[in-house]
């Protein structure tokens, strides 16, 4: 049994929760929120009103029985509180995107190095999902020549920023816009997919609070190029594609992969490849990670901590080809002493 706390009171936290509920392996331990009535609220709407609630992180990360933390903060926090839990030595699952830059990743590799015992995953649910696997498998093997990958969704806080507004997720002192927080699903299902690209450039719509609301990204490979179009101001229902020449693999939304199919030429006919995907999104990885720990299975952590790293680097090359720059605060990497 892992006992898991949790760090960040919103919607993805509780589906984490109703995740780590549905897991026989799994149990919620303690919550963290910097305002306590508040998490005690959160504890209660989510069937947990025994659970510890903390607003002092130093204290729930010195919980003895506390084996994992579950990092759900703003996107600029994250590489801090990683960092924090690691030291208390405890497992962390960071939700993605993780850190803000590749040396913030490079601290956060060394502090694992040093304690071998300890795992780190990036919360990427998609690409755990047993539609994702039916996507790699009906590319394996075959000449990939193109590929357009598309997540746009209408923010519920972009209205306040049309008002005038500053929301968390469209600020830059907390690591926000649409390129991390939906482009992040596309480059990890483009570097799950194909591999770590040769270029990766990016055109953003800026908006009045200095990040992106959305914009086109292109990743070079030597043989094809993949189009990104993440976008937080419109609802799209623009599905995403690999081109196997004359063929087509189709997918409805790249980030939750209710359906998946392969269209042979031009035929309107296609192959259902997708079955049913988990009720709780979060549910795949949940049992992945559970699984990976409890096995002490490092060859599969490498595996997901080169990938995790590789996802660093590309959305932090996307971004600095176009311009999007953070605070010095919220790039910072101090390492560990």
């Amino acid at each position: 049994m892992l006992r898991m706390a949790t760090i960040g009171t919103g919607a993805i936290t509780a589906e984490f929760i109703a995740a780590v509920k549905e897991n026989p392996q799994t149990e919620i331990a303690g919550l963290y929120s910097r305002n306590a009535d508040h998490g005690t609220a959160f504890a209660t709407t989510n069937g947990l009103p025994d659970v510890p609630v903390y607003d002092d992180l130093d204290k729930m990360l010195a919980d003895p029985s506390i084996d994992l933390v579950y990092v759900a903060s703003p996107n600029s926090l994250h590489f801090a509180q990683t960092k924090a839990v690691l030291l208390a030595g405890k497992h962390v699952i960071t939700e993605k995107p993780a850190f803000t830059n590749p040396a913030q990743f490079a601290v956060i590799a060394r502090l694992l190095n040093a304690r071998p015992q300890q795992f780190y995953f990036e919360a990427a649910r998609h690409i755990y999902t047993p539609n994702f696997s039916k996507l790699q498998r009906a590319i394996g093997g075959k000449t990939v020549t193109g590929a357009v990958l598309s997540y746009a969704k209408y923010s519920s806080r972009y209205d306040a920023v049309i008002a005038g507004e500053t929301p968390n997720v469209f600020s830059p002192r907390f690591a926000g816009g649409a390129l991390q927080d939906l482009g992040v699903y596309l480059v990890y299902a483009a570097i799950a997919l194909f591999g770590k690209p040769i270029a990766a450039h990016y055109r953003p719509h800026m908006l009045t609070t200095g990040v992106d609301g959305g914009g086109i990204g292109t990743l070079e490979y030597p043989n094809f190029t993949v189009y990104l179009r993440p976008d937080k101001t419109v609802q799209s229902r623009v599905p995403s594609e690999v081109y196997l020449g004359k063929d087509t693999v189709w997918t409805d939304n790249i980030a939750e992969l209710t359906q998946v199919g392969y269209y042979h030429g031009s035929s309107a006919a296609f192959d259902t490849l997708g079955g049913d995907q988990p009720a709780n999104g979060m549910s795949s990885e949940l049992a992945r990670f559970t699984e990976i720990i409890q096995n002490d299975d490092r060859a599969a952590f490498a595996e997901q901590f080169q990938l995790s790293a590789r996802v660093n680097e590309v959305l932090y090359a996307l971004r600095q080809d176009a311009g999007l720059q953070f605070p010095a605060a919220v790039e910072a990497a101090p390492d560990v002493d």
